[in-house]
């Protein structure tokens, strides 16, 4: 039986979230194959000192999505109304893949509703990253090649750094299978129009301060992002992860907070 979770009308669609831990408000928000359990392996480390919100786009946990087509400025307004209906002023927020897209323009919309911003690899803005390419030739047909075959789910983890053979949870791989296809096509044509419409350039500096672990295996646009759009933020600092895994906030969680939490806590 499916793991029900809890879940606040946001109004055209349900969030379903899981909050652990005591402090300050943390938000995480997951990413192209999350759900409100993505995190979970850094609460040992978090949990002590955040009230840790781990929430579930629609279609993604308990939730079914009403809709088919989204835009990310649907999902930014999704989290502050959660935020709004959970009655918390400010928050910490994190966030990883399309999440980390999402926290990047909820900070830029909402700069005083965030104390501190952690970028997980935010894919709209990686270079040359394949979805940007290949997003007008996706349908669910190949996307169910790609990832609900073994075969297209082994070509895929050797294309990319996901992680070493023996090392890491499995996790990338185990949720590449669960959620379904019309989801993560939908939030893929999310991603892929605000690439195409959003210039970090053109938009003055953001104020929060911002996080961005950089682990010491990954893809090469994550590395580039540092390169290419650290001068838009006011207050911009990188972390080196250690360990030889690709998104080390599910793949190896200790190392992620090892590195992350005390940077975090010195900003709190």
């Amino acid at each position: 039986m499916l793991e029900r979770f809890p879940s606040i009308d946001v109004g055209d669609e349900s969030i379903s979230y899981q909050v652990t831990g005591k402090g300050e408000a943390l938000f995480c928000l997951h990413g192209w194959a999350g759900h409100e359990r993505t995190y979970d392996g850094i609460l040992k480390w978090f949990n002590p000192h955040f009230k840790v919100f781990q929430l579930a786009w629609p279609g993604f946990g308990s939730v079914s999505a009403r809709r088919s087509a989204y835009r990310i400025s649907d999902m930014v307004r999704w989290v502050d109304t959660f935020r709004n209906k959970s009655g918390i002023d400010r928050i910490n927020l994190m966030g990883n893949c399309i999440g980390a897209n999402v926290a990047l323009e909820y900070a830029y919309t909402h700069p005083d509703k965030v104390k501190n911003l952690i970028l997980n690899e935010p894919h709209a803005f990686m270079p040359d990253y394949f979805f940007l390419l290949l997003y007008p030739l996706i349908k669910d047909i190949l996307l169910n090649l790609v990832f609900k075959t073994s075969i297209g789910r082994k070509l895929l983890l050797k294309a990319f750094p996901l992680e070493e053979e023996g090392k890491g949870t499995g996790y990338t791989e185990r949720r590449l299978t669960a959620v379904p296809t019309h989801c993560m096509s939908a939030y893929l044509k999310a991603l892929y129009l605000y690439a195409r419409e959003t210039n970090l350039h053109s938009r003055p500096k953001l104020p929060v301060r911002t996080l961005f672990p950089i682990p010491r295996e990954t893809f090469g646009q994550v590395a580039a992002f540092e390169k290419s759009y650290s001068c838009c933020f006011e207050k911009f600092e990188s972390i080196s992860v250690e360990g030889s895994v690709h998104n080390p906030v599910v793949e190896d969680p200790r190392l992620f907070s090892e590195a992350v939490l005390p940077r975090l806590l010195d900003c709190s």
